[in-house]
């Protein structure tokens, strides 16, 4: 398990190999394209998924660009000088405010985070509720896609850069892993990504390499 990354884990001294992803057990050809056409498809159960239940503390966007032809992910780098997740891969998004809508937080966010206009993105769904183990924090993650190139414009104070990485780059070989942590009242498994060209030295770990994992399992497993 290298430690040679920007981020840093937390990692318990029992931590241990945990499942491999289900997609590395397809052909690489099944693996190595991935438009936005497909990802549509297999995450065509999440337009007809039901809205999340209460209660919901924080909401991510998962902006979904096309590049070349391919599908990719946009991630935020978050400020080292951040009390919180301090230099952490991440997508955009944050706390609801009093009243607020999951949705109406995950574009707001996303567009103070990193300039993303709201009315670029077409918001296909959104996966289950993540409880994030650190503050039994509550959080829904929506998909969507983007049109066009955006403009960026990275908030100062919490985003130290903005990367674009392929779906294809996440599923390929050697890229993605988990481990299992124990932690108090419950065998939790951890995934990671990292190795891709446009990662470089980053780490994609905790909540949201769960939420990539899971996008990918449902994108490439079922078609």
């Amino acid at each position: 398990m290298p430690e040679t990354y920007r981020q840093i884990v937390p990692r318990p001294n029992d931590a241990c190999r945990g499942d491999p992803a289900p997609w590395t057990t397809l052909p690489a050809a099944r693996r190595s394209s991935i438009p936005v056409e497909r990802l549509r498809r297999g995450l065509a159960h999440l337009a007809t998924a039901p809205a999340p239940l209460p209660p919901v503390h924080s909401a991510v966007l998962v902006p979904v660009v096309v590049r070349g032809g391919e599908a990719a992910l946009v991630l935020i780098r978050r400020s080292a000088a951040l009390e919180r997740d301090a230099g952490n891969l991440a997508f955009p998004g944050g706390h609801l405010e009093p009243g607020e809508e999951p949705l109406a937080a995950a574009l707001r966010e996303s567009q103070e985070e990193i300039g993303l206009d709201p009315g670029l993105v077409e918001v296909i769904g959104s996966f289950a509720v993540v409880e994030r183990v650190r503050g039994r924090e509550r959080v829904v993650p929506f998909v969507g896609v983007v049109t066009g190139h955006p403009d960026y414009v990275a908030d100062g104070h919490e985003v130290a850069a903005i990367l674009e990485v392929p779906l294809a780059s996440l599923a390929a070989d050697g890229v993605s892993w988990q481990e299992r942590w124990d932690a108090p009242g419950r065998d939790t498994g951890v995934c990671f990504f990292a190795g891709t060209p446009e990662l470089a030295d980053d780490l994609i770990w905790g909540l949201t390499a769960r939420i990539v994992w899971d996008l990918l399992a449902a994108v490439i497993a079922e078609n």
